[in-house]
């Protein structure tokens, strides 16, 4: 029987040092990430006397290269859990593909294991709109091999790397918990009287292109009619490691009922909405899942799941939710009432 195996190869820009991984997408699963395995290849004549190394990095773009100027740019690169594999510091335990590998590559062919960073966020990149230029907001990774005198000692000449990567997977447990569902009941300066709106959803967790049932529940106590109805799917984004306070919310479906419901009414609704990707705007307005490559298939985002003993607030990168937005709406003079029922949105792998 033979066993077939997929690997990827890249090799440094003087050919001494080539990458080999196992793959390139590797699972969030909230409590902990799949391991990064692979093997380094390298011409023993060019190391001699210095190190072969291995290393992940994670480059975090938190603004628009366009609007880059004065020598500045956007980019904070992150050089975390590097690995010396020759001369050999540590034994490595090998997985069959590994083993594979080196008994096809030859003695200078070594296995390395590396972890990524709790505190780092999912592969998220902004949606590019028509009138953008060159990279917009997002979180990379990419696992490197190199050759110097330390792990310092990068020449780029020598360094071979693959870009990878961390996919978020929604835990099953959270396809356990309870519906959705929330009230909210406000008073207004302008008239007397109150609005009470509820709210609920028929699942905790979506996938991207499924359909949301909303039931909505409107009581009209205030003194003026409500006008109109508005339900939103809404994609919720901050970078904590700049504001925990500064919310980006972007609008991906919306619906506009004019319910006018006077005075002392009540009214019922359903709703079927989809979390989907937007049509493409002049500028990046929504944060989809990372690429591999430029024709891969639009995928939103999925929602952030952090590890049990992580805070939000010290993720590195960004933070992802959504929400349905209810908004009862009495006009301009009068103000409206927003109810939000958050909810979480599963990945789906390209």
């Amino acid at each position: 029987m033979v066993v077939k195996f997929q690997v990827f190869k890249k090799s440094a820009p003087n050919g001494k040092v080539t990458l080999y991984l196992t793959k390139r997408d590797y699972i969030d699963h909230s409590s902990h990430v799949d391991k990064i395995e692979g093997v380094i290849l390298f011409d023993p004549n060019y190391v001699r006397d210095r190190n072969v190394y291995v290393q992940i990095g994670l480059i975090f773009r938190f603004g628009r290269e366009e609007e880059e100027s004065m020598g500045y740019n956007f980019v904070k690169t992150l050089y975390i859990d590097t690995t010396q594999l020759y001369p050999p510091v540590k034994e490595i335990q090998t997985t069959e593909i590994q083993r594979n590998l080196i008994n096809r590559l030859g003695n200078f062919a070594f296995a390395f294991n590396l972890e990524f960073p709790k505190l780092a966020s999912p592969s998220y990149a902004m949606m590019r709109g028509y009138e953008d230029e060159g990279p917009l907001i997002n979180v990379e990774y990419e696992v490197m091999g190199f050759v110097g005198a330390n792990e310092h000692d990068m020449d780029r000449r020598n360094v071979a790397n693959l870009t990878i990567r961390r996919l978020m997977e929604c835990p099953t447990r959270m396809f356990d918990q309870p519906a959705p569902d929330g009230n909210i009941t406000k008073n207004f300066l302008t008239c007397s009287g109150t609005v009470t709106i509820q709210a609920s959803l028929s699942s905790p967790v979506y996938f991207p292109d499924e359909d949301i049932n909303v039931r909505v529940s409107l009581k009209n106590q205030a003194t003026r009619e409500i006008k109109r109805l508005k339900v939103k799917v809404v994609q919720l984004s901050e970078v904590p490691m700049f504001s925990t306070n500064q919310v980006r919310d972007k609008t991906l479906m919306k619906v506009d009922d004019p319910i006018c419901l006077a005075p002392g009414a009540s009214a019922k609704r359903e709703f079927i909405m989809v979390a989907r990707v937007p049509g493409r705007t002049a500028t990046g307005q929504v944060f989809l899942q990372g690429k591999l490559r430029k024709d891969c298939e639009d995928v939103l985002a999925p929602s952030t799941i952090t590890h049990p003993t992580v805070s939000k607030d010290d993720i590195f990168g960004i933070n992802v939710h959504y929400v349905i937005r209810v908004k009862a709406v009495l006009g301009a003079i009068f103000g409206d009432a927003t109810l939000d029922i958050p909810f979480t949105l599963a990945g789906r792998p390209e």
